[in-house]
């Protein structure tokens, strides 16, 4: 009946050992808070896709006192390297560690490591 595509869908849902190893890598988080964080976003986001909207909801329950959406409109820029309108979850927790850990070095650095695909040390568009 329907056409079938060559590449099959990724359930959001669902965490990877793969994404799981390559957030321990790219963030300061143990596999435990990652899955703990997991858990948290599939609560909110239950079809593992955030949303603009609810990427600022979200922001604003960790950082209540800040100024959310402007910064939050930036991140999701950012961090939604594909332009497909959500952040899923690696996304998502790559954003939140380096935008509340260390100082302005740390976040870069950690910010680089995560584009730095063959970890050469050069970023490639």
């Amino acid at each position: 009946m329907g056409q079938k595509t060559s590449k099959q869908k990724k359930d959001l849902t669902h965490l990877s050992d793969e994404e799981i190893e390559r957030l321990t890598k790219n963030t300061t988080y143990t596999k435990q808070q990652i899955q703990d964080w997991h858990q948290g976003f599939i609560r909110d986001c239950p079809n593992g896709k955030l949303d603009k909207k609810k990427f600022l909801e979200v922001y604003k329950k960790f950082y209540p006192e800040g100024k959310a959406e402007k910064f939050c409109s930036q991140v999701f820029k950012a961090f939604d390297s594909d332009d497909n309108g959500y952040i899923d979850f690696v996304e998502f927790l790559i954003a939140v560690n380096i935008t509340s850990h260390g100082d302005v070095r740390e976040k870069l650095r950690l910010a680089f490591d995560m584009y730095d695909i063959n970890k050469n040390g050069k970023l490639y568009s």
